[in-house]
């Protein structure tokens, strides 16, 4: 049997597994739920397209005081024509008038990233230009500095940002928005569903004591194991491309796609990045086909020392779990280390990360440390099946 032929035949034992097709399919199933649940919570799907007709019509306009005036005017406006958006005592709810007012208007998405910039609702309704860039700036420094980032850190970052030509030009981009939130919960799903189709890739040989004929083959375990490796590395990169995919198809089909070339502060208002919300959608995208790489051989060396696939998902789950935690108190190297783990490879606040890593960034340290995991990982399980091999002659 030639290495394509052993390939696909490990192809095929992993998905003729149907744990693998019944995770798989309470993925796809939670990915479209998300979906349903977002549009819901933003009104009916007409709402959503005559938000996207309205703002996409102002998308590439400067954000600068004539943009923000004539937003205000437009919500006063409706306020003066419909009192009852001011019934809300502004006590409760300071701004609730001019939040009202963008809904009715088709605007709410406006408003609200408005507000995610100011962090104040009252505020956002008579923001100005210099305040906008001065309030995304303090943003960074305060979001830098609750993380643990020292003033060389920020400074860094802050050289960056102000780099970044202004007044930027705004851009309705609710559907990459949406896909943020849901981007670290379609990350976990994706690491369980590697962990369950890939725990047995080797354990399952001793589970049905198929390693004595392997043993007794011409050329041993060595094109067995090449082929168990690109095998999982195949499904693990499959798995992730479907979830991505259809997180990003389901987000696209319900809110549009416009947004692609606009500035990544249109959907994260604190970050320091000078690249557009494409690249940042890409190097999402190879992020997670790395990681996935990464948890398929770190899957493949666990199933091959234990020998066992349930001892395998446990360990993975494990990790998993420790993955939700963060290390409290002032940066340290064990903390900045932390920030780069696997699990937090498809948070949404990758891109606000104020870390540097000797010249690099955050993203740029992790896919050193992943690549480095990998190799090691592959070496241990050649060097393991090879001795395996050797101790069983």
């Amino acid at each position: 049997m030639n290495s394509f032929s052993l390939y696909k035949a490990e192809i095929k034992k992993i998905l003729s597994r149907k744990a693998v097709w019944i995770a798989m399919a309470v993925s796809v199933a939670f990915v479209f739920a998300v979906g349903l649940i977002n549009l819901s919570a933003d009104g009916h799907s007409a709402y959503v397209k005559k938000q996207e007709k309205l703002l996409t019509a102002i998308s590439g306009n400067a954000v600068d005081d004539a943009f923000l005036d004539d937003f205000r005017d437009e919500m006063e406006k409706k306020i003066d024509e419909d009192p009852q958006l001011s019934d809300m005592p502004a006590a409760y709810d300071p701004g609730a008038a001019y939040r009202n007012a963008a809904e009715q208007a088709g605007k709410s998405a406006l408003y609200d990233y408005l507000c995610s910039v100011v962090r104040d609702r009252e505020e956002a309704a008579a923001i100005t230009s210099d305040g906008f860039y001065r309030a995304m700036r303090e943003d960074i420094v305060s979001d830098g500095t609750a993380l643990g980032s020292s003033e060389a850190e920020l400074d860094t970052w802050l050289e960056i940002y102000d780099g970044i030509e202004k007044p930027m030009a705004y851009s309705y981009a609710l559907a990459y928005m949406k896909i943020l939130e849901v981007l670290y919960i379609v990350g976990w799903a994706l690491f369980m569903n590697i962990s369950i189709a890939l725990a047995g890739i080797f354990a399952d040989e001793k589970t049905y004591r198929t390693d004595a004929m392997i043993l007794s083959s011409k050329n041993g375990r060595l094109p067995v194991c090449i082929a168990k490796i690109a095998a999982g590395c195949t499904v693990a990169v499959t798995e992730a491309v479907i979830l991505l995919g259809l997180c990003m198809g389901v987000m696209f089909l319900f809110y549009g796609t416009a947004g692609w070339n606009a500035a990544i502060q249109n959907v994260m208002p604190s970050s320091p990045w000078n690249i557009t919300i494409g690249t940042m959608v890409l190097i999402y995208i190879a992020l997670a086909v790395l990681v996935s790489i990464l948890f398929a051989m770190s899957n493949a060396l666990f199933s091959l020392l234990t020998k066992s696939a349930v001892a395998t998902m446990a360990i993975h789950a494990a990790v998993i779990f420790a993955g939700i935690f963060n290390i409290p108190g002032k940066a340290g190297v064990i903390k900045k280390l932390w920030q780069l783990r696997p699990t937090m490879a498809l948070y949404s606040g990758t891109f606000c990360n104020t870390f540097r890593y000797g010249g690099m960034n955050n993203v740029e340290a992790s896919v050193l440390i992943y690549c480095i995991c990998i190799a090691i990982f592959v070496a241990a399980l050649l060097t393991s099946y090879r001795k395996t091999q050797v101790e069983s002659r």
